[in-house]
This record gives C-alpha cells, structure tokens and sequence, in this order.
C-alpha cells in the first residue's frame, strides 16, 4: 500500500523548513547569546557554528543576530525566531519524554492481604507511585494466598512464619497480638457491669487469644476479617484483638485505644513474598526496597508488655 502524497501545503513546507541542526545551533546560540558557550555545549568548533548560523540566515533570508564585542543580541526576526524554537523544541522533548516513559514502564502485580492492604499499604502506596512513576501497579486483593510460582503474580504480602520454601523472602512486621476499643469505650470498661455489655469483636477466620478480655460479657460479633472488625472497633461497637501493625494507625490519630497492657505473640508476621525470577525485575527490587523500609518505619517493633514477655 503506497503513502498518500502530501498536500500541496506540507510539500510547501518541506521546501521551507531549514536543517534541523541548523535549528537546533540556532536555539542554542539563542539561549546563550554567545557563540563560544554554545559552541562548547554543542561539542563543535566556533568556526564550524558560525558557518550553520550564517547558513540558517541564508535560507530564510533573514538575520538573526547582530554581533557585538561582548557577544550577540538578537535582531526583531532572531527574538521571534527563537520565541517559536524554544517552545518547538520543549513541547518536541516532552513528546519524546512520554514516549521513553511509556516504552520504559513495567507492571507490577501486587497480591496483597485485605487487611493488610486497606489498613497499611494502601495509605502508604502514594509514596512509592511518586518515587518509580513508570511502575504501573497492579493490586490483587485477596484472603487467601496467591501462588505466586503460576498466578502472574510477582510480589505476595501475606501472613506467615516466613518459611515458604524456594522464594526470597522479606519480613515486614513484628507483630503483637492486643486488644483495642474506640475512645469513648475504653471508660465503660472500668465499670463491670457496663464492661458486661460491651461486645467482643472476633475475627472467626484469625481467632487470637483472648483470655485477657474475660471480664466482658458473653456478647460477640463476628467477621470474616480484621478489616471491617476493626472498623466496627473505631466506631464503638466493640473491644477488637488484632495484630499491633494493623492498628498502629489508628492508634496514631487517636482512633483506638488499648484498655489493657495485656499482649502475646502468635509467632506470625506479615512478609513480601516472591520468586527468585520474579526478583530479577527492577520494578520488584523497587518495591521490596521501598516496602521493607516504609513499612519499619510506620511499625515499628512493639515491645512485649512486662505481663507477657515473650
């Protein structure tokens, strides 16, 4: 299939059009007004400069500059000239610029813990989409595990004692069990006959320990997972027991309260999880780079409390 001819508008403008070299010594020497700084920034003599500048000018028939002994000024047709190839060139460089970002970016498909997800990673995700603009993110949130070996999975956020076998293996919390409850619970516990009345919020899928919370009463709610019981818990439907790297935010804004030191350990961590080819990519090394850090700083380790030491 043969090109359509151009019209006789662009053949015109074909004719019309100077080097693009020329143009570009000319917005150089434009932007400097001085031919040895130019010359020195395009890696070409000053002779060999000044040989395209007076070439530019022959084929438009005009001059573009007026040469002084402390450099060049631009004549009426080199400032208008320069106005139009100043902006050619930044909008052509932008244009370029997206294309390299668009052939550069990779994809990276996150399987993530829904708990997790909501409660820690997502507030913190903005940080790293700023930092590598070129990695698409691809979330898959889930409540059980991914394989990441046949999934297309590359990273796995999940709950372990990070011992999955033939994987690289990050760990990004060391978490406590404990119990919380919204603000304006936490006085009614001091109170046993209201503390009676106050509902325990049991995630029946992550049933922890709770022989610290005997003293409430036999009423309990139940959830399939921690995230929407521990918003049950901010809004004072219950005492909640969860991981302290679920709830460190909340904690942060106020949000919950612990009404005891009590606290133990389930030996289970949240790790980023991923092959050893899927960690050859440089978006993956990005991630569990950034994931680990941003992660220990937000969380830090909880000690034990002194009624539970280990």
């Amino acid at each position: 299939m043969s090109a359509s001819p151009l019209p006789d508008s662009g053949l015109a403008l074909l004719t019309r059009l100077p080097s693009a070299r020329g143009m570009l010594a000319f917005n150089i020497t434009a932007r400097h007004l001085n031919l040895v700084r130019a010359a020195q920034e395009l890696g070409i003599t000053q002779g060999a400069l000044s040989r395209q500048i007076k070439a530019l000018e022959d084929h438009l028939g005009v001059r573009l500059f007026e040469r002084h002994a402390r450099g060049l000024a631009f004549t009426q047709e080199g400032e208008l000239l320069y106005d139009f190839t100043r902006r050619g060139f930044e909008t052509l460089g932008a244009g370029i610029g997206r294309l390299t970002l668009r052939a550069e970016r990779q994809t990276l498909v996150l399987s993530v813990a829904r708990s997790f997800a909501l409660r820690v990673l997502i507030p913190r995700l903005a940080e790293f989409t700023q930092a590598h603009p070129h990695i698409h993110l691809n979330l898959d949130i889930h409540r059980y595990f991914a394989d990441i070996a046949t999934s297309g999975v590359d990273v796995s956020i999940r709950l372990g004692a990070g011992d999955w076998q033939d994987c690289r293996v990050t760990r990004l919390t060391r978490d406590r069990i404990v119990s919380v409850c919204a603000p304006s619970l936490q006085a009614q516990l001091g109170d046993p006959v209201l503390r009676a009345r106050v509902p325990l919020l049991r995630n029946v899928e992550r049933d922890y320990p709770m022989h610290w919370n005997a003293g409430i009463g036999d009423a309990r709610i139940d959830f399939n997972d921690s995230a929407s019981m521990l918003a049950a818990a901010e809004a004072g439907m219950g005492v909640a027991v969860s991981r302290t790297s679920l709830v460190a935010d909340a904690e942060r804004r106020g949000k919950l309260v612990r009404p005891t030191d009590h606290d133990t350990r389930d030996g289970l961590d949240y790790y980023a999880v991923c092959t050893e080819n899927a960690y050859r990519k440089p978006s993956v090394q990005a991630f569990c780079a950034w994931v680990s850090t941003a992660i220990g700083r937000s969380n830090p380790v909880t000690p034990p409390s002194p009624h539970n030491p280990r």
